[in-house]
């Protein structure tokens, strides 16, 4: 084996060694995206929770002060207090509600950019592989003629063809 097929064999192991490496690279490239976006989906719920909880406590308190208003001002319940309540019961509700809905469209738009990052991982770790295989089959082209046994390496005598005429026109 000479060196020239030696060189050539070396170079096509070292690109297809490159390009395996790199289809591994965007692999956990894309597998590391994915839990940082899990992980944003689990931030997304944490606070909505921590919100929904704050909008309760709020709603509870403004329930204590009233209650507590209408025991110091001596009057009993009437349906002006009880048409507060009622408001604020329903303006918590639609928080609540909004709030539902926004932490929804957040989760889904993170867990979509997910899957578009491992999607794009696994497109760019195919397209080394593809690599990789363009490499081998370059190599391989540049290493037949170099091959010891092969028929280009073999000079060959051109074949000359005269004009012959063996019939007459």
């Amino acid at each position: 084996m000479g060196l020239p097929l030696a060189l050539a064999l070396v170079s096509t192991g070292i690109q297809v060694k490159a390009a395996s490496d790199s289809a591994s690279a965007a692999l956990q490239q894309g597998k590391l995206q994915q839990r940082q976006f899990s992980n944003k989906i689990k931030d997304i719920s944490f606070t909505a929770l921590q919100q929904h909880n704050q909008r309760l406590k709020n709603l509870k308190t403004f329930i204590a002060v009233n209650d507590a208003i209408l025991g110091v001002s001596g009057r009993a319940e009437d349906r002006s207090y009880n048409k507060i309540l009622e408001r604020a019961k329903k303006d918590a509700r639609t928080d609540v509600t909004r709030m539902r809905i926004d932490k929804s469209m957040q989760i889904g738009q993170a867990s979509a950019q997910s899957q578009m990052a491992m999607l794009q991982a696994q497109n760019r770790a195919n397209a080394y592989r593809f690599q990789a295989l363009g490499a081998i089959m370059s190599g391989a082209t540049k290493a037949y003629p170099l091959m010891p046994n092969s028929p280009a390496s073999t000079p060959t005598s051109p074949t000359i063809y005269t004009n012959t005429f063996d019939r007459a026109f």
